[in-house]
C-alpha cells in the first residue's frame, strides 16, 4: 500500500516559511512486511545529477533517528519500521544547507530546529505507511475471450420432456410422515397458541447500561524482567488528535527515576521527560499527539531504581534496559522499559463542551473536557510560564556567587525564543505550582524552596 504524507512544512533559514517542496515520486519505496515490521527505503530524489543536499534525517518510532550528511542524488537509506495498529509512522527532514550540522537529538525534531530560529533551510514530511497488502492485477488480460474446450454442437429446437413425469397429484396424504418436508402446509392449524407468554424477556433484550468501557493503555513491548501489578498509565482525555495521560508509580516503592517519552507534535517530534524520586501513586500529567490514521499514540516508559544494595531493589537483577541519549540519563542503574499504545478515540458520548463518563465502579458520572477544550488547555498551560519579573517577585533576585554552576542549566531544560533560558517550577501557597522561564542565574533561588525543581511543572514532586 502507498505511504501517505499527512503533514509537511518547508522553512527558510531564519524561520520564515517558504514554498512547499512536495515529496518527490519514488522518494519512499515500501518493501517486505515481516514480523510486525515493514521495510522502507528513503531515496534522495530531491536533487538530480551529482548535486547533494546538506543532510537527511529519518525518524522511525520514538527514539530511532538516522542522520546522513552531504547526501548525493539517488543515494538511499534502508531500514525496518515498526507497525502498530496497522500503520508505521515516519518523519523525514531534508536539509538543503551545505553547512548542515546537528546532533541526533535535534535533527529529527522539527519543533526543535524551528525553535533554534531556523538555522537551516529544510522541508519536513510526516508519513504514515499502511502495514497491509493489496491485491493487484498480475499480467495483462487475453485479447479475446477463450472458447469452451467442448462446446455443445447445436442448441435444441425445443425444451426436452421428462422421461417419466407423474400422472397426477396423489389423492390423499401418505400414511406416515415423509423423510423430507411436505410440499404443502398441513390441512388445519394447531388447536391454540401457547397458553401464556414467557416469564421474562430474553437476556439479549435487556435494557442497556449507562456505563462506558474503561479507558486503558495497552502494553505492546517491554525490555526487562520486572512487570508491574497495576497499570502505571492512566488515560485522562481523548479527542482523536490528542490524548492526555498520567504516569503513576504503581510499583509499591519510591522510584529513582521515570523517563517518559512521547510524541509531542504533528511531525513525530518527541519529548523525553525525567521525573526523579517519584513517590508511590504520585501522578504525572502529559498530553501526546495522535497518529492521523490509527488514532493512537505510542509512548515509552523507563523505570529506574538506583538503590545501592541490589538485594533491596524492587527491580530484577536482569533489568538492564538502556535509556536513550536524548533523554539525558545520568548514572547507570537497574532499568526496565515498557512501550504502550494509547488509544485516542473516546468510547464515551459527549454533551456540549463536556463529556459525561461513568466508570463501571463509579456512582456518578465524571465530567471531562472534550475535543473543543484541548487547545484551550494547552494555551492555559503555556500561560502558566510566567516571566522573570514575576519569578523574582516571588523568590527574590538571586545574588551572584561567582560560580558558573547554577542550580538549573540550559542544557537540561532550555526555553525562550533563543533557548538561552531555563525552565523552573516554583510552588507558592497562593498559586500552587507554576512554570517559569528565567535566566540560569535566577534559578539559584530554588535552593531555598524544597518544593521547587528544575524543568516545567509536570505534576508531582521532583528534585533537580
Amino acid at each position: 500500500m502507498k505511504p501517505d504524507v499527512v503533514e509537511m512544512v518547508c522553512k527558510q533559514a531564519g524561520g520564515d516559511e517558504m514554498d512547499k517542496i512536495l515529496m518527490p515520486d519514488g522518494a519512499l519505496t515500501i518493501g517486505e512486511l515481516l514480523d510486525g515490521k515493514i521495510g522502507v527505503t528513503v531515496n534522495q530524489y530531491w536533487t538530480t545529477d551529482s548535486s547533494t543536499v546538506g543532510g537527511v534525517a529519518i525518524q522511525s518510532g520514538l527514539d530511532a533517528c538516522v542522520i546522513n550528511e552531504d547526501v548525493t542524488a539517488d543515494a538511499s537509506e534502508d531500514f525496518m519500521a515498526t507497525c502498530t495498529a496497522g500503520y508505521a509512522g515516519l518523519t523525514v527532514v531534508v536539509y538543503f544547507d551545505d553547512e548542515f550540522e546537528a546532533d541526533n537529538c535535534e535533527a529529527c525534531s522539527v519543533s526543535g530546529i524551528d525553535e533554534l530560529g531556523g538555522d537551516y533551510e529544510f522541508c519536513a514530511y510526516s508519513v504514515e505507511i499502511p502495514c497491509t497488502q493489496s491485491e493487484v492485477p498480475c499480467g495483462e488480460p487475453s485479447a479475446s475471450p477463450s472458447g469452451s474446450f467442448y462446446p455443445s454442437e447445436e442448441p435444441s429446437e425445443a425444451p426436452t420432456n421428462s422421461a417419466s413425469p407423474s400422472a397426477s397429484p396423489s389423492a390423499s396424504p401418505s400414511a406416515s410422515p415423509t423423510a423430507t418436508p411436505t410440499g404443502s402446509p398441513t390441512g388445519v392449524p394447531t388447536s391454540s397458541p401457547s397458553e401464556s407468554p414467557t416469564d421474562s424477556p430474553k437476556a439479549a433484550t435487556a435494557a442497556p447500561t449507562d456505563s462506558c468501557p474503561e479507558r486503558t493503555a495497552v502494553l505492546v513491548a517491554n525490555d526487562g524482567e520486572t512487570m508491574y501489578e497495576d497499570m502505571p498509565v492512566k488515560i485522562t482525555m481523548q479527542n482523536n488528535t490528542h490524548v492526555g495521560f498520567q504516569v503513576i508509580n504503581t510499583f509499591g516503592e519510591p522510584v529513582s527515576s521515570f523517563f517518559t517519552q512521547y510524541h509531542s507534535g504533528d511531525f513525530g517530534e518527541t519529548e523525553c521527560i525525567q521525573e526523579e524520586n517519584v513517590e508511590i501513586d504520585a501522578p504525572i500529567e502529559y498530553v501526546a499527539q495522535c497518529m492521523k490514521h490509527t488514532k493512537i499514540s505510542i509512548m515509552n516508559l523507563w523505570v529506574q531504581d538506583c538503590t545501592e544494595e541490589e538485594k533491596d531493589s524492587f527491580l530484577d537483577l536482569l533489568d538492564d534496559a538502556e535509556v536513550p541519549e536524548c533523554c539525558h540519563p545520568g548514572d547507570v542503574c537497574k532499568t526496565v522499559q515498557y512501550t504502550f499504545k494509547i488509544p485516542c478515540e473516546d468510547p464515551c458520548p459527549t454533551e456540549g463542551d463536556v463529556e459525561l463518563y461513568r466508570h463501571p465502579e463509579d456512582d456518578e458520572p465524571v465530567r471531562r473536557l472534550d475535543a473543543k477544550s484541548v487547545e484551550e488547555s494547552i494555551r492555559e498551560q503555556k500561560a502558566d510560564e510566567e516571566s522573570t519579573m514575576q519569578f523574582e517577585e516571588l523568590t527574590g533576585h538571586a545574588d551572584p556567587d561567582g560560580t558558573e554552576d547554577h542550580f538549573c542549566v540550559v542544557e537540561d531544560y532550555p526555553c525562550g525564543a533563543n533557548l538561552d533560558k531555563v525552565h523552573v517550577c516554583h510552588y507558592s501557597a497562593r498559586d500552587g505550582y507554576k512554570s517559569f522561564c528565567v535566566p540560569e542565574a535566577d534559578s539559584d533561588a530554588l535552593r531555598f524552596y524544597p518544593k521547587d525543581y528544575c524543568g516545567p511543572c509536570v505534576g508531582g514532586y521532583s528534585t533537580a
